[in-house]
């Protein structure tokens, strides 16, 4: 987990790690020079835990600092943890065991139940099974950043985030795992969300729709022709209101149940 400011919410973030039903791991945390009062509470929990492990520096972004993250990690997976989002108690214990269960498969990402504080509503993100998630991960962010979990040799093989990239790093790095090899989803809700004005996803997106068709246009089958496509379908959407278009998507889980299955 690298935090920037994040001392709000960090209790609660710190205490959804904590209680997991896997207790067996190692909690690294970037400490990405924070000027409120994130440090002061995270070295209060790794006096208490020794299993959190507290990296502070100054501040360098979150790419970089994600990738210190990769470097240092001494587990054979590594779970990705954001500074404002809380994990289910289950959510460790339950992408364990898809990597048990299938050895080929390199990133395992999950539901999310978001909140969008502004509207008071919740929405599932949703969930791709594979057969889908192979060619949706070309064209969008499959599952929030948040959820992943990945094999440390094989993101580090992958030289981990590409940190040309300030936002979208986590979808370009998730259409690099799908060249490499199998990639999941789960259809549990492992993570909750909360989405407001504030977020990363709404006071930087532009930048994410830039940083998205740059990589696209790089990765993607069809290249420059399938980033076009999805920038025109983000610029599109963009006319309608949140509120509209969280009502579209619970229509299409109405009447598409078979690709939840």
């Amino acid at each position: 987990m690298s935090v920037y400011n994040g001392g709000n919410n960090l209790r609660c973030v710190m205490d959804s790690v904590k209680n997991q039903t896997f207790k067996d791991y190692e909690f690294l945390i970037i400490n990405d020079g924070s000027t409120d009062n994130s440090l002061d509470i995270l070295r209060e929990y790794a006096q208490k835990d020794e299993r959190i492990r507290l990296v502070n520096q100054d501040n360098i972004g979150l790419t970089p600092s994600l990738n210190k993250g990769i470097a240092l990690a001494k587990g054979a997976y590594i779970a990705r943890q954001d500074a404002d989002d809380l994990s289910k108690k289950n959510r460790l214990a339950t992408q364990l065991t898809y990597f048990e269960t299938f050895p080929d498969v390199n990133l395992v990402g999950s539901n999310s139940e978001d909140y969008f504080d502004d509207l008071g509503k919740m929405h599932e993100w949703g969930y791709f099974p594979e057969n889908i998630l192979k060619d949706i991960v070309f064209k969008r962010t499959p599952f929030p950043h948040s959820t992943a979990m990945m094999r440390t040799s094989v993101v580090r093989d992958l030289g981990g985030y590409n940190e040309s990239y300030e936002t979208t790093q986590d979808a370009e790095l998730w259409m690099r795992f799908a060249k490499k090899g199998r990639i999941l989803m789960c259809p549990e809700t492992l993570i909750e969300r909360h989405i407001h004005s504030q977020s990363i996803s709404a006071r930087k997106k532009y930048r994410q729709w830039r940083d998205g068709f740059y990589a696209r246009m790089r990765l993607a089958p069809g290249g420059t022709f399938t980033a076009l496509r999805v920038l025109l379908r983000q610029i599109l959407l963009e006319i309608f209101p949140q509120n509209y278009l969280l009502k579209v998507r619970e229509f299409k889980r109405m009447w598409a149940p078979s690709r939840d299955k």
